[in-house]
């Protein structure tokens, strides 16, 4: 939550060029990172992504950090800072909050890997804290669309859907 949650600085503050530029060098590191470059030389850094990462991600360490920070910068491309933003937080806060309720309280299986409780506490934890950005029923509108499109078995992986469904509502409800 908090490491995509760190976007909202350089999407608030930073200039055309330097947000770019931002995007990109945290791109290329993260797919640096996923193939392995220089686990040898970097140690200590890839010790930290291994002690983040999740164990079934093992094999292509920070994969899903790399889909949800595609999702953000093509959010932004696609329909701007705002909504940029905007996703950036149902993301980061969303997608947190379903996997702490999924996991600690879901009983009702959705699909494989999903339940009800974690799509309800993605629902409302997502709505609760865009809500004082962009108000009621825009709100209510990317809160529900964003939580269809995490619960909705695709091949890709909701890190990256989650952003452009969130962006592409907020986007369209403008």
């Amino acid at each position: 939550m908090l490491a995509i949650s760190l976007w909202l600085v350089p999407l608030r503050f930073f200039n055309g060029s330097l947000l770019y530029i931002t995007f990109l060098m945290v791109l290329i590191l993260n797919y640096m990172t996923v193939l392995g470059v220089g686990k040898d030389m970097f140690k200590l850094y890839y010790r930290m992504v291994y002690f983040l990462e999740r164990e079934r991600n093992y094999q292509k360490p920070s994969i899903q950090a790399l889909w949800a920070n595609l999702g953000i910068f093509l959010s932004f491309l696609l329909f701007g800072r705002e909504c940029a933003m905007v996703s950036t937080l149902v993301l980061a806060v969303g997608d947190a909050f379903a996997s702490i309720v999924g996991m600690r309280y879901g009983r009702k299986r959705i699909w494989e890997n999903r339940t009800l409780e974690g799509s309800v506490a993605f629902f409302f934890s997502s709505f609760l804290v865009i809500l004082p950005l962009i108000g009621f029923w825009k709100a209510l509108l990317i809160a529900f669309a964003s939580a269809l499109s995490e619960v909705v078995p695709v091949r890709l992986d909701d890190n990256l859907i989650v952003p452009l469904v969130s962006a592409l509502v907020c986007g369209l409800a403008t």
